[in-house]
């Protein structure tokens, strides 16, 4: 097994749903040798991983996550079970970043055998290295299967994998076709390679694994924090899959890679993976041309976006923009084409490239300036409406309503559709028996609230307020009712909302 980095794999992939261990191929536009498998010893692994501590984004988990879930059903495992998961996990952190640490139980996880046994599909001295010192963990692994209930926990969350499966097949349909699209390549069966796309719910939000292990290229996805799928992040190592071996064929045509690296060292914001790893340079700085042109990145914003990436150490990335140009005027296909992309990389035309790139940052320096003007008075701007509704709030708090009003009109003036001011003025109306206009305010509010929704649901509870004042019951209803389809910190207004509906019945 190896890193994502260092892969030789192929070109073309096939959709495939594996349901109780059958792999149904499900072809889509002819692609091939692509499965989306739920994999039980990835979930095992990260199961145990969870009960001995791995922490990574669970503050901030959906109690209804399938990650809670888990975690929850795991709490009364034997204790002395979990002691010895935490104490295997605490003597082997060595990285201490729970994003680094959990990657080797992934690698890990990937060479166990299916359940009840979990037993190593390799020797101790076939394993890679960051898997190697994970030795031992398989039994704790099997034992927590048989005694915790992870086998019954499985059957019962399985849906909820396939589910992921789901939600992820349109989205890397659609991905995949613009991908080859762009290179000019139609989608070919190829029977030594396949692509495995593995659903983890038990790990960190959008954390991407990625290992292949011989021509098998495993792609391990982690939970997406609301509806955003990290397709960006698979895009990435779907590129890798169709590039990476390319680059390999030819690799014998790369030029001598010192002078290379020898400038990458040399520049002061470069990283630290690209300074002796020509292999990698060359390799993310044709990528990420390849995603910007994918993306569709409007040419200014991609001038920038380039200087920073040739700045990060990808000094071919300027190379292989002006490659990608003209590729994209041919038709001929990335793989009949890409030897002379690695032929045409010249030392005596990239050893002038800084000169080049240092002029277009300066050119952008100095735009930067000229727009620092214009930020400059957005915050000044924004600060002073801060202000404004912050002595409107204490105003209003004295009953001070005739102050607050005008200081919550300035603040209109600056920002028309302020959701604070239009709700502080709905107040002073409603104060002043001004019920109509109350009742605009109050919706101009909730219309303008945007992520504030606390601002919407009490505005729905004071229209529904207005409304029973004036016994009109069944607005009152409409209102209240609308508070109950919101979601988030309402400070209180579902549960007024509630009780202001019981008391419609009674």
């Amino acid at each position: 097994m190896r890193s994502v980095s260092a892969m030789k794999a192929g070109c073309c992939l096939v959709l495939a749903l594996a349901v109780h261990g059958t792999a149904i191929p499900q072809p889509v536009e002819g692609l091939v040798n692509l499965r989306f498998q739920p994999d039980t010893r990835v979930f095992a692994v990260m199961a145990a991983l969870n009960l001995a501590g791995f922490d990574l984004d669970a503050d901030s988990l959906n109690p209804e996550s399938v990650r809670a879930l888990v975690r929850r059903r795991l709490a009364n495992v034997n204790p002395e079970l979990k002691s010895r998961l935490t104490e295997f996990r605490r003597t082997h952190d060595t990285e201490q970043d729970p994003r680094q640490s959990q990657a080797k139980y992934i690698s890990f996880a990937l060479l166990l055998n299916a359940p009840p046994h979990f037993a190593m599909t390799s020797s101790s001295d076939e394993l890679p290295p960051d898997a190697r010192p994970l030795i031992g963990f398989e039994s704790l692994v099997a034992e927590l299967w048989r005694t915790g209930g992870l086998e019954r926990l499985w059957e019962e969350l399985k849906p909820q994998y396939l589910h992921e499966v789901e939600s992820y097949r349109p989205l890397i349909r659609e991905m995949i076709v613009s991908t080859l699209r762009y290179f000019h390549t139609e989608a070919r069966v190829s029977l030594d390679r396949k692509v495995t796309f593995i659903p983890d719910l038990l790990n960190g939000y959008g954390v991407m694994n990625a290992r292949n292990i011989g021509h098998d290229y495993m792609l391990v996805v982690g939970p997406s924090k609301g509806d955003e799928k990290p397709m960006r992040s698979v895009r990435h190592e779907y590129l890798h899959f169709l590039v990476d071996p390319l680059i390999a064929k030819y690799v014998g045509y790369l030029p001598e890679a010192d002078p290379y690296l020898d400038r990458v060292r040399q520049m002061p914001n470069s990283l630290e993976r690209y300074q002796n790893n020509f292999y990698v340079m060359v390799t993310e700085s044709f990528l990420q041309m390849v995603e910007l042109r994918l993306d569709a990145t409007a040419s200014p914003e991609r001038e920038s976006l380039i200087i920073d990436i040739y700045n990060q150490g990808l000094i071919l990335a300027p190379y292989f923009d002006e490659t990608l140009t003209k590729f994209e005027q041919v038709k001929t296909p990335l793989a009949e084409i890409f030897r002379s992309f690695i032929e045409g990389i010249q030392w005596e035309v990239e050893s002038k490239r800084a000169a080049a790139m240092d002029l277009l940052q300066s050119q952008r320096a100095a735009r930067s300036a000229g727009a620092g003007s214009a930020e400059r008075e957005i915050s000044r701007v924004a600060a002073e409406l801060r202000k404004l509704l912050g002595d409107a709030n204490n105003a209003l708090l004295a009953r001070q309503f005739d102050e607050a009003r005008g200081l919550l009109e300035n603040a209109l003036r600056l920002d028309s559709k302020n959701a604070s001011a239009l709700f502080g003025l709905a107040q002073v109306a409603a104060q002043n028996q001004e019920l109509d206009q109350a009742l605009e305010l109050y919706a101009r509010a909730a219309d303008n609230a945007g992520t504030d929704t606390w601002i919407a649901a009490w505005s729905y509870v004071q229209r529904g307020n207005i409304y029973q004042h004036r016994e009109e019951p069944d607005g009152a209803r409409a209102e209240w009712t609308k508070v109950l389809a919101l979601h988030g910190d309402l400070r209180g207004a579902a549960e007024a909302a509630n009780k202001a509906l019981a008391s419609l019945i009674k």
